[in-house]
């Protein structure tokens, strides 16, 4: 069912050229040609000057380019604070004029980069809190229990004042849902948060009001949105989230607009058009490269525990979306015993029509469940295998590892890697590895992860003609994945989620929306998966 034009506010956007990262917006106009792209309306923005130069230096640019560019109807300032603001002359004057005159309503703070401990700006809040500004931490840099704690104790020292975490998501996100329980004034946006059904689990647990909109980085491109606009919640909820709690907190009136994208490129994009305005996708083949069954551990928040009922009610968010096939992993074989994968044929069986599966391996357990290859892939459920070089301490260069190499080579397999750019799984340590076994096929799982990863993996990508890259996990970076496409081509690219820890409208709306036309993006929706699954010999 069609749903109608959502207006949006995002609460944590920036604007200027950083000195620690990719640039992502560096003026007013190319931030609010974002918006324009996403059907955006209205956004709180600070000013990445005052970060890495100065407070005081940044905020003040940051009023003049917003109204040099006269966009001031677009966007709202966002002052950044630290604790060294009490002690800088005029500083807290400045701050105490612009918040009481309504034309600044909201503080940001980014500790981990200014390098400050959250508890020390209790003395600069006390000279302002009279003017109830909402106190925004930008945190995806550092998940810090103890910085967590000083948030909380400043959410009770000024309970007056409202506080938002921005751009948090999986890792130590229980401390997040526990700071939201301890404190009825905090707040949580919807940017980073790419867990399965997080909003759902917070309007349930919370209430709607509690949770704001946010679209992250450059590179999330329209995942908040597709993650609202098919989140199970009611259209009133929906509206609270995309721009009414916003508006409240920060006491600015609606403007009542249903802002339409404006963008050229969206004449080529009707699957995109089509997915943000919460409605299945029926016209296009979608093979989900990387899924995992429930249950889930080390953090994740995830409501169902059975592995049918949590199989089951996948297969119902498949059909909401428009997904035909996941190939998906074991989660008791993952992190159990390697021959739990036993378990998984006779559990997912029924659901074979939509449902694939990659073997397990578990290199500490090479020598127990290498001589059962054969017979888990003559039934033909698993297609290939799964390995988690991190999670499981082993390094890619690891002898344990060849027994899948061999096979996958010998059979035409492919081998989904979980990669990141640390000591056990950075792709240049598949260079020689993906040249020796051409004959397997090495899906570079989340696509190498943060930004050196990535980098690794578009280099890996093309210099080895059996290795790809995997979409999901890959919005950890800055580094916009249209410039990896472009890179390494469309026939090198597969799409995948991490179902069941990642929410698949929130990946799925990401792939989509990025900045490409769908004629660009369809050969990683399912031809290029299909292509390496064809190859596949059966054993003897």
């Amino acid at each position: 069912m069609a749903m109608k034009k959502m207006s949006f506010f995002n609460i944590n956007g920036s604007i200027g050229k950083s000195a620690y990262e990719e640039v992502q917006f560096p003026t007013a106009e190319s931030f609010v040609e974002h918006l324009d792209y996403l059907g955006i309306e209205r956004s709180l923005v600070w000013h990445v000057a005052a970060r890495d130069i100065n407070p005081s230096y940044g905020n003040r640019k940051l009023l003049e380019e917003i109204e040099d560019a006269k966009l001031s109807d677009r966007i709202l300032p966002a002052f950044v604070i630290t604790p060294s603001c009490f002690f800088e002359y005029t500083t807290s004057r400045f701050l105490r004029e612009h918040l009481g005159s309504g034309r600044v309503r909201a503080l940001q703070i980014i500790p981990d980069v200014s390098r400050f401990e959250v508890r020390q700006l209790e003395r600069l809040l006390s000279c302002v809190a009279e003017y109830k500004p909402v106190l925004l931490w930008d945190c995806n840099h550092r998940h810090d229990e103890i910085a967590i704690r000083d948030f909380e104790y400043l959410a009770c020292k000024f309970p007056e004042m409202s506080f938002v975490i921005c751009q948090r998501m999986w890792g130590q996100f229980n401390s997040v849902m526990d700071l939201l329980w301890r404190c009825p004034n905090t707040y949580i946006d919807t940017s980073w948060l790419h867990m399965n059904e997080i909003i759902e689990v917070l309007v349930e647990q919370f209430g709607s009001n509690r949770v704001l909109f946010g679209i992250g980085y450059k590179s999330h491109n329209g995942a908040a949105i597709s993650c609202l606009m098919h989140a199970r919640i009611t259209p009133q909820q929906r509206e609270q989230i995309a721009h009414s709690n916003a508006e409240s907190l920060l006491k600015i009136p609606s403007t009542g607009k249903n802002y339409a994208p404006k963008s050229n490129l969206l004449k080529y994009k009707p699957l995109w058009e089509k997915f943000r305005s919460g409605n299945t996708l029926d016209n296009v083949e979608i093979i989900d490269a990387h899924g995992h069954t429930p249950p889930l551990t080390r953090g994740w928040i995830f409501r169902q525990s059975d592995i049918k009922k949590g199989i089951e009610e996948t297969i119902v968010k498949m059909d909401d979306l428009g997904i035909n096939r996941i190939i998906l992993t074991y989660e008791p074989a993952l992190f159990g015993p390697p021959l739990s994968n036993q378990e998984a044929e006779k559990i997912l069986k029924p659901y074979r029509n939509r449902l694939s599966g990659y073997l397990a391996f578990n290199p500490l357990y090479s020598e127990e469940i290498s001589p059962y290859f054969d017979r888990f892939f003559k039934t033909g459920f698993f297609v290939g295998f799964k390995i988690l070089p991190d999670y499981h301490g082993v390094p890619l260069t690891d002898p344990s590892y060849i027994p899948v190499w061999e096979y996958a080579d010998r059979y035409k397999r492919p081998i989904l890697i979980h990669t990141w750019d640390g000591p056990y799984d950075s792709p240049s340590m598949l260079s020689k590895i993906s040249k020796k076994y051409r004959g397997a096929s090495f899906i570079l799982g989340h696509s190498g992860g943060g930004t050196r990863g990535r980098l690794e993996a578009e280099e890996l990508a093309l210099s080895s003609d059996n290795v790809y890259l995997e979409f999901c996990g890959s919005f950890t970076t800055p580094r916009p994945f249209e410039t990896s496409l472009q890179i390494v081509g469309k026939e090198k690219v597969l799409y995948g989620s991490d179902t069941i820890g990642h929410d698949m409208a929130w990946e799925l709306g990401r792939y989509l929306s990025m900045q490409v036309a769908d004629q660009d993006l369809l050969p990683g929706l399912a031809t290029n998966i299909k292509k390496i699954l064809s190859k596949i010999l059966m054993p003897a």
